[in-house]
């Protein structure tokens, strides 16, 4: 972070100490994930920034976040005027060619009912090569003075030369669609295809973000074309899963492809 913006990150929490309407936040780790986005050279796309929890009764009242990019990747960097970090209006945004930071802050804390921080919209560079994958890390996101802490399910840009083609792929196909809604509350529809040729054996599974499995929604012989299953968030064992942040993954003879999901209270 350079100077002037560290100055300005420190004012804006200055500021919502001294207005006094900040409680203290509860201990809850929140987990805060961008997915992995498949684009094209030149191209636009929208990165979601989004929290494992709803921020009602966190007491967040300040957000302070850096995220570093390739320049050779990425052309240019906004921070479109959406999710809770608009709490306390505009926040203040430094795009440089190798990263982004932004933070705000405020005498309120925040109540919304969205888990969207906000959303990344990144520009890449005309000549960027087909195959580039650039990792999303964060090199730091702090709510207030880093509570309640958090942790990072890291994101990616995958350039190739088409939107159709996916990774592990044999045909263009084979797709695995993200969860609806997400975040969740009571249940999500889960839709995926598989491709002409693809036709066979096909597994479609929730996994937490440690690797365990949570719950096996399809495992058995299924035809090439669009399919649709409902998952309840519930687990294996039939109990309501926790909030928190999930990974939806589709196997079969076509490849691998992976999703995240959010659920909430």
């Amino acid at each position: 972070m350079n100077r002037s913006f560290a100055r300005f990150a420190g004012a804006l929490t200055l500021v919502a100490l001294v207005c006094g309407g900040a409680p203290a936040a509860r201990a809850v780790n929140i987990q805060v994930a961008m997915p992995i986005v498949t684009t094209t050279p030149g191209s636009t796309v929208d990165i979601p920034i989004d929290a494992s929890h709803l921020p009602v009764g966190q007491g967040i009242y300040s957000i302070d976040m850096r995220l570093p990019y390739d320049p050779a990747v990425v052309q240019s960097a906004v921070l479109l005027g959406d999710g809770f970090i608009q709490t306390w209006g505009p926040p203040f945004v430094n795009a440089a060619p190798s990263f982004l930071a932004a933070a705000a802050a405020g005498g309120t804390t925040v109540v919304s009912g969205s888990t969207r921080i906000a959303t990344l919209r990144l520009t890449l560079q005309p000549g960027v090569p087909v195959g580039t994958n650039m990792p999303l890390v964060f090199e730091h996101f702090w709510f207030n003075e880093n509570s309640p802490p958090t942790w990072f399910v890291n994101g990616e840009v995958r350039v190739r030369s088409s939107l159709l083609e996916v990774e592990g792929g044999t045909g263009a196909a084979f797709a695995l669609a993200p969860a609806a809604p997400s975040p969740a509350r009571a249940s999500t529809r889960l839709a995926f295809t598989l491709p002409t040729g693809g036709a066979g054996r096909a597994r479609l599974a929730v996994f937490g973000v440690d690797g365990r499995l949570v719950r096996t929604i399809e495992d058995g012989v299924l035809a090439a074309g669009p399919h649709s299953r409902t998952w309840d968030l519930k687990d294996a064992a039939g109990s309501r899963v926790a909030a928190g942040m999930y990974f939806v993954r589709l196997e079969s003879s076509a490849g691998r492809l992976e999703r995240r999901l959010v659920v909430i209270r």
